[in-house]
């Protein structure tokens, strides 16, 4: 089992964001970044926030060539959401990839559209399996810390030395519905989703505040270390402001942890960052910031290459809104899969 708190190695390094199956993209950055897979050379070492998966055309390649760089000691990974999901076998929109699902689809724009997404084989799904199951929560060092969506040292401070990270969110999440259970407030939560299709259906918008659902999805990410590190804490949603996103109407949303001290600069992914056009449905909780900025000693190199299914359908192939980005430490500069001079961050 992997220790779930690692080091990163020392010197400069190039944390890489969400990649979401974009095969495409990750070659062109790669380049960028002066690393070359076939030759096992790079210029320095390369991170990865974690969702290396789902949604895009080619899951099956990003973590194959992933693991490559790994096991070449080019590269290193943290667990994102999306990696925890595969793990857990809790079946989302867009990874049905995974199993081969073809009822795996999108809802926007009022219509259904399934994932064009390579399907892995047997093989590979055991390979796969077993490079993510390796993964740690974090990755740091004095001067820098690398997780997928926040950092929490009390929740850290619960997890073992090393453990499966599968087995520790679901247990955590067993003790916690047990709670819910006792107190009443799952039951109600469950007469509620029932009511509006299991909240599943974008046509079926639920026509009033759902109180227990909002309290039991918070519940169940602030009480659960492993959800906590690998998707953050989630906050009540206003009266009317529920949205629909990833398949699902929410009650909740993402809160904005960056807002409070950390300890040492942190990068994350997560959190889809605009770089261009707004992201429909999606509540953008960095947008009082600029595209480029840090937040205090938080960043998020998340620019949303995972939206570039959502374009392709709408007849896109070039020019995407959506980027893959690698932010160079310690110089706390940019370099985009398609765009061919650095972007300098700001404070």
């Amino acid at each position: 089992m992997p220790q779930l708190i690692q080091r990163l190695p020392e010197g400069p390094l190039d944390v890489v964001g969400d990649v979401h199956g974009e095969l495409d993209a990750l070659l062109a950055l790669l380049r960028r970044l002066g690393v070359d897979p076939d030759a096992r050379t790079a210029e320095r070492p390369v991170v990865f926030v974690g969702d290396l998966i789902d949604r895009g055309p080619d899951s099956v390649g990003v973590v194959e060539l992933v693991a490559h760089l790994v096991e070449a000691g080019l590269a290193h990974a943290v667990v994102g959401n999306h990696e925890l999901n595969l793990l857990a076998g809790d079946r989302k929109e867009g990874n049905g990839w995974f199993e081969g699902r073809t009822d795996d689809h999108a809802q926007f724009d009022g219509e259904r559209r399934v994932f064009p997404s390579r399907v892995a084989t047997s093989s590979e799904r055991e390979r796969i399996r077993a490079f993510l199951s390796e993964l740690p929560l974090a990755l740091e060092r004095d001067d820098l810390r690398v997780v997928h969506a926040s950092w929490d040292p009390d929740a850290a401070a619960k997890l073992p030395l090393e453990g499966d990270v599968a087995r520790l969110a679901d247990e955590w999440h067993r003790a916690i519905d047990a709670e819910l259970e006792a107190s009443g407030l799952r039951a109600r939560a469950s007469e509620e989703r029932r009511e509006f299709a299991g909240l599943r259906d974008q046509h079926c918008e639920p026509t009033r505040h759902l109180a227990a659902v909002a309290a039991v999805d918070c519940a169940r990410q602030r009480a659960n270390p492993v959800k906590l590190i690998t998707s953050g804490a989630e906050v009540e949603v206003a009266q009317g402001k529920h949205f629909f996103v990833g398949g699902k109407w929410r009650f909740v949303t993402r809160d904005a942890w960056w807002r409070r001290p950390v300890d040492r600069p942190t990068v994350v992914g997560h959190y889809w960052r605009r770089r261009a056009a707004a992201i429909a449905g999606k509540l953008d909780l960095w947008g009082e910031y600029e595209p480029h900025a840090w937040a205090g000693d938080v960043f998020c190199v998340d620019y949303s290459v995972g939206r570039r299914f959502l374009e392709r359908f709408r007849g896109r192939r070039r020019d995407f809104d959506g980027g893959l980005a690698a932010l160079r430490f310690p110089e706390r500069a940019l370099v985009f899969d398609d765009r061919a001079a650095p972007v300098p961050t700001t404070r």
